[in-house]
């Protein structure tokens, strides 16, 4: 009969993967309008390493939040990504350890839980936050652009990701 850490280890592998490649997709796709510079609306999507914000250039010049979005967003795209990038090499050694044995399992799982909770609860307050606060946010300053939010592919699959990690520490505490 294996061990536990024979086989449990390649849950955090795999959800270091599907962190990386989320990196690949969208996080967020944003709607923009300011009405008379940008009628109809603009979407762009947010990437993790900036992408598509560029879509905000030609209106630089007209309306003078634009640069303070593009850079707000950009921060936060590239932000979020060396978090993920560092945290799918974390989940692999961690993965690692546990199968040669150098990290005890019981701490490892623990662990699992904690990041994958962490991953799930950060995108969701995230998501939520921008959807509730920016508009109210914008209300407050009289500002006349308006902005929406949609969860992309991305943040889908850095969620994934974390419910694999819950599933890797119930998987470990059953069979342990």
């Amino acid at each position: 009969m294996t061990e536990t850490k024979d086989w449990v280890f390649i849950f955090p592998i795999i959800a270091a993967v599907i962190l990386l490649i989320s990196l690949i997709f969208p996080l967020i796709g944003i709607s923009l309008l300011y009405p008379p510079f940008i009628d109809p609306a603009i979407t762009l999507d947010l990437m993790p390493f900036g992408g598509i914000l560029d879509k905000l250039d030609p209106y630089i010049g007209t309306i003078p939040e634009a640069e303070g979005l593009r850079s707000t967003f950009l921060g936060i795209s590239i932000g979020f990504a060396i978090l993920f990038i560092l945290g799918a090499v974390l989940l692999i050694i961690s993965g690692i350890r546990v199968k040669t044995g150098s990290k005890e399992l019981k701490k490892a799982r623990r662990k699992w839980l904690r990041n994958g909770l962490s991953y799930i609860i950060t995108e969701l307050v995230l998501f939520f936050g921008l959807v509730i606060g920016i508009p109210i946010a914008l209300e407050q300053a009289a500002i006349g652009l308006e902005m929406g939010f949609i969860m992309r592919t991305g943040m889908i699959l850095i969620i994934v990701a974390g419910g694999v990690l819950i599933l890797a520490y119930i998987l470990a505490k059953i069979a342990d």
